[in-house]
This record gives C-alpha cells, structure tokens and sequence, in this order.
C-alpha cells in the first residue's frame, strides 16, 4: 500500500500510478501561491480569466451554474488533490462558478509548471491523463443519475461515490467519512428539494443503510446500498490504470 504524501496532488496521482522520486519532486517543486477561502466564498466566477491552475491542498469546494432565475446545479464536488480551471491552458474564460464547501487551503500554479513537469515524465503525464478521464466518468454518472435514477438511487449513489473519492483522497475510513456538503447542496447536485433529500435520508437510517452523527456518516450496511442503487465501482477505472502503468510508464 503506498503511504499517503502530505502533498494533496501527490497522494492523487498516486492512486493512477507509482511515481517516483523524481516525479514527486517534480510536483513538489511547482511554486505555487497559497490562497485561503471561508466556506461560502466565491473562488471561481463564470466568465473570468485567472491566471493559474488550482489545486486544492485542504476542504471541499462545488462547481455550479446558476439559471437567471437563481436556481442552482452543482456540477461535480472538488476534493483535496483535485486541479481544475485547466481552461488556462488554452486562456479561456471560466463558463461555470467555485464555490468554497467548506474552509479551504488552494494553491495555484503556473500552465507552464505543469507543462514542463508533464514534458519531463511520462509517469506523470499517464497518471494527469488519468485523473482526466475519471473526472469524465464522474461526471457520466452524474448525467445518468439525475437523468433515470429514482431519488433514493440516486443519493445512496452519490453517497458511495464521494466515500470513495475521500478514501483516495486521504480521508475517512473503510466504513464512513465526513461529509461537509448541507443537504440544499445535495439536493442542488442531485436535482431534488432539500426536503426530499432529508426524507431519504432519513429513510436510509431507518432502513438500517447509513448511520449519521452531525457531518460524519457511516455506511452500516453498503453492499446492500450499493445493491438498490446499482453502485458499480468500475468507472473510477482503478484497475486500467495499473495496465495504463505497465504498458506506458517510465
């Protein structure tokens, strides 16, 4: 099992392939500069140029889009070791929002930082391609559930998935996690009312599925989630990435 790094980026590229030293060094060596946001604050605005790549090194943050009428869609949840505003590498304008989750610890990076760390290695260039192509299938499944699936599929999906991605990401244990997104934040992600979303909730809770103390939940009994929600752990592509690192690594 490979030790978790301090570094957030490290410890998620980490799970797509087995960097090196040298690739660690890489990454470590970006100069970065460190930001701080209070949950709640804006840290991308839709039709904004910045400068830098973002990574988040502590907290949770949501990509949204908001209607003219003020309804919100989260789009996907960003968690320690993700990058995102990857549109400066091509200097494009933001066309969706950030948002603080909770208290977050950003640092941002120069395109030309990643560009030169990626022209260096190819470990590192396979195990970036791969963190890519789990965000698309993220973002898949996020289409399938809120367009087909029930709404009690469609949380228990949910639910399993963000436990997953904080387990690569460094936190929670085999068996729960803390989960800082308020119920109007799941309900914005999943197309429901905040109301809805308690109801099934609690519902979970009664079933004997899930067990919740304030921001952290436990899953009591998540094959059976996984069961009636048709949670298949397969599109976070984990054992394709061990190939991808056979066949194209360094």
């Amino acid at each position: 099992m490979v030790e978790l790094h301090d570094d957030a980026l490290v410890r998620r590229l980490q799970f797509y392939a087995r960097l090196r030293a040298t690739d660690i060094a890489l990454v470590e060596g970006f100069k970065a500069r460190i930001s701080r946001y209070e949950r709640g604050e804006q840290i991308i605005t839709a039709g904004e140029k910045t400068g830098s790549l973002l990574i988040i090194q502590q907290g949770w943050a949501i990509r949204y889009k908001t209607l003219d009428d003020g309804r919100r869609q989260i789009l996907n949840v960003l968690l320690p070791g993700d990058m995102f505003d990857l549109q400066v590498l091509v200097k494009a304008e933001a066309d969706h929002n950030v948002e603080a989750a909770t208290p977050l610890t950003l640092k941002a990076v120069a395109p030309d930082a990643l560009r030169a760390a990626l022209d260096s290695s190819g470990t590192l260039t396979m195990a970036f391609w791969w963190t890519q192509v789990q965000e698309e299938a993220f973002l898949r499944e996020q289409i399938i559930r809120n367009g087909r699936q029930t709404a009690r599929e469609r949380i228990g999906h949910l639910l399993l998935e963000l436990h997953r991605r904080a387990r690569i990401a460094g936190m929670g244990t085999e068996d729960g996690f803390r989960l800082p997104l308020t119920q109007t934040a799941i309900a914005d992600m999943l197309g429901l009312t905040p109301i809805h979303t308690n109801r099934v909730l609690r519902m979970f809770e009664k079933d004997g599925l899930i067990r919740r103390d304030r921001t952290w939940l436990e899953f009591v009994d998540a094959d059976r989630l996984a069961e009636i929600c048709q949670f298949d752990p397969h599109y976070f592509h984990a054992d394709a990435s061990m190939v991808a690192q056979l066949m194209f690594g360094d």
